[in-house]
């Protein structure tokens, strides 16, 4: 009876002493706050004293348990209302915070309200369907080799009577493992390698098309009634509908199966709703993999989610077509946790400042050609995408016999057609695809828009992928361009010690041309000058040695072809100066005498070799062999002009001068 006693007394001692405030602003248990740009978060307490006698309010900061914070605010004993305003600062970190409110009179203190697991961490929104949800396996995967102490959800049970009155902050796997798999183990990936807690709020409902998913009331955007309402809501109510760093969108599955036309208006409907709702927030979407489900509009469907970066700004993309796990709809555990790994490379390189960047998203098609003949179609996705191509083997395992397999040069279809291909080779970012005869096909599908077959029920490869296992996307009606004609006009003359000309005829389709040099040999090219397509003329300026000899090509490329390398063409620098630049050897006359003879004298040095170039590079004269002293040279042809005379000893002496014939 005594215990009761005290318990009761204390129980009416606290709500006297917290109604002595009217918090307009207090954190909750559990309750993230989204860091700012310096990775830490205000956490702001305010409201109303509203009786008299107090002298001071004040907040004490915990962290881990430890004090690292204090601030109050002097009130005035005599007055009965008065406003106070506090702030303290926490780190985005893996540590969990604590927040204490005190009135005191004089030197006596007396706790108001306790508030514990706060936190300062990232937001993220999940939204679609099944495959966003991701409920499979929760309790063999998430239980007790998951720990959640830092991670955070904001929902309400289910089917509760009232969303208003039963929202709450929830450490991630509650309520009922809400955020899904999917969002669980992305929270864990952040956690783990960065060390920033996040609140991840899904919305996804299975079975569900975009068009209800995306529904808004225009008078109330967070209207319960709405799945669209009820997210916003959820984030609304947690202070964050305006701090999300992305929304990562699954969906597409129903239209798919049913009825695709008019996804890219829904979706764009979709988008502009985001960006009024949340602001300028960064949009994941995920292309959805094949279904077994007859509808021939599935491909154009994934192919615009594919394109969705290029047609909405702020949008990453990423496909789980190959991925593994899938029954033909959905994805098991580890397929989720697979399909969430790759997500997070995305995020940690746009968001935490990740160096893992090389081949983490899905190969995307640039680029489709014929090559002059139509025999070959070449396929040009992302710089730095190392492509593999892999067919596809299924065998019993219990008895070793092969049951079939799949070649991958069926799965391409020139204007809808299989079977065309006689296969395929991967080149760095490039794929050659092998034609079993010249086509005239205007467009290139890759995978089909739904497949089942005796191996299986629903597609399981092969897939094109690169270097690092990741799956290109599938794309569907992408243009075949014709092969832009190479250059055979490419020419070369020198104009100073430091500078050759280079001019060719540039082709009507091009709007980018590579100029390349080799020194020295042939088979070592690198870029040296990128121009305009309408560009005819470039000059290669300060060249390393005025001795050397040099090689060019040039290459063009549009958007979306290219051409083979032109012809090759070489020169040297043009050496002018003194008639004797090694005083071992002459030539004269100079200018050239009327009977056109050229006289090389070499006072003791035995002549190796001799050519005579015009001013573009051409051979007018060439000798070679032993000369001893001096070496006579009819020049009968030579026009009228400037020619050089390159010329080499037998122990290397070299000499190169400008020879003028009136």
């Amino acid at each position: 009876m005594k215990l009761l006693y005290c318990c009761l007394i204390l129980f009416l001692f606290y709500f006297t002493a917290s109604a002595q405030i009217n918090f307009s602003q207090l954190p909750r248990d559990l309750q993230l706050y989204p860091r700012e740009a310096n990775s830490m978060a205000a956490v702001p307490v305010s409201g109303t004293v509203i009786a008299g006698g107090y002298t001071k309010v004040a907040v004490q900061v915990l962290r881990e348990g430890a004090i690292t914070g204090f601030v109050s605010q002097t009130l005035v004993p005599t007055a009965t209302s008065q406003p106070f305003s506090l702030s303290s600062a926490i780190k985005a970190e893996k540590a969990e915070y604590e927040f204490k409110v005190f009135l005191y009179k004089g030197a006596d203190s007396t706790l108001i309200v306790d508030r514990k697991r706060i936190v300062s961490g990232d937001v993220y929104i999940i939204h679609g369907q099944s495959n966003a949800l991701a409920l499979g396996g929760l309790d063999t995967y998430y239980s007790f080799g998951f720990d959640d102490k830092y991670l955070r959800n904001c929902s309400y049970p289910y089917g509760v009577p009232s969303i208003p009155d039963a929202m709450s902050w929830y450490a991630a796997k509650d309520p009922y493992g809400s955020v899904g798999g999917f969002g669980l183990t992305l929270q864990r990936l952040i956690l783990e390698n960065y060390g920033i807690p996040t609140l991840v709020l899904n919305g996804a409902y299975g079975g569900t098309g975009i068009a209800t998913l995306t529904a808004r009331n225009p008078v109330n955007h967070a209207d319960l009634n709405t799945f669209y309402g009820r997210l916003l809501y959820r984030a609304q109510w947690a202070g964050v509908d305006k701090k999300v760093k992305a929304i990562i969108w699954k969906q597409g599955e129903d239209e798919a199966g049913n009825e695709p036309a008019g996804y890219d208006q829904k979706f764009k409907t979709m988008y502009d709703q985001y960006h009024e709702d949340y602001g300028n927030v960064r949009l994941y979407v995920g292309q959805i993999n094949i279904l077994a489900d007859k509808v021939e509009g599935a491909a154009a469907l994934r192919d615009f989610q594919r394109r969705t970066k290029y047609l909405f700004a702020n949008v990453e993309t990423i496909t789980t077509i190959g991925a593994s796990g899938y029954d033909g709809i959905h994805y098991d555990p580890p397929g989720h946790q697979k399909i969430a790994t790759e997500q997070f490379r995305q995020i940690a390189r746009d968001f935490y400042g990740s160096t893992d960047t090389l081949q983490i998203n899905s190969p995307d098609i640039k680029k489709v050609f014929y090559n002059a003949r139509k025999d070959s179609v070449t396929l040009v996705f992302d710089e730095g995408m190392q492509m593999v191509w892999r067919d596809t083997a299924y065998y019993n395992f219990a008895t070793g016999e092969k049951l079939g397999s799949r070649e991958l040069k069926d799965y391409f279809y020139l204007d809808g057609q299989s079977g065309l291909l006689s296969g395929g080779i991967p080149k760095g970012n490039r794929v050659i695809l092998g034609l079993k005869q010249p086509a005239s096909a205007k467009t290139l599908r890759y995978l089909p828009a739904y497949f089942s077959d005796f191996l299986s029920p629903f597609y399981n490869g092969p897939t094109l992928h690169n270097g690092r296992g990741m799956r290109a996307f599938s794309f569907d009606g992408v243009a075949i361009a014709d092969a832009i004609p190479a250059i055979t006009t490419l020419a070369a003359k020198p104009i100073s010690d430091k500078q050759i000309q280079l001019t060719w005829t540039a082709p009507a389709t091009a709007q980018t041309q590579i100029l390349e040099r080799s020194d020295g040999a042939q088979n070592a090219f690198k870029v040296v000058q990128t121009v305009a397509g309408n560009v005819a003329t470039v000059t290669d300026n300060n060249l390393p040695d005025p001795l050397a000899t040099y090689y060019y090509r040039i290459r063009t490329y549009s958007n979306v072809s290219e051409s083979t390398y032109s012809n090759i063409v070489s020169s040297k620098p043009l050496v002018l100066g003194a008639e004797e630049l090694i005083a071992t050897l002459r030539i004269y006359p100079n200018p050239l005498a009327t009977d056109r003879t050229l006289r090389i004298v070499a006072d003791k040095l035995t002549i190796k070799s001799l050519v005579i170039r015009d001013l573009w590079g051409r051979t007018l004269k060439e000798w070679e062999g032993r000369a001893q002293n001096e070496l006579v040279i009819g020049l009968d042809n030579a026009t009228s002009g400037v020619y050089v005379a390159d010329l080499q000893t037998v122990d290397g002496q070299t000499l190169r001068q400008k020879i003028v014939v009136q």
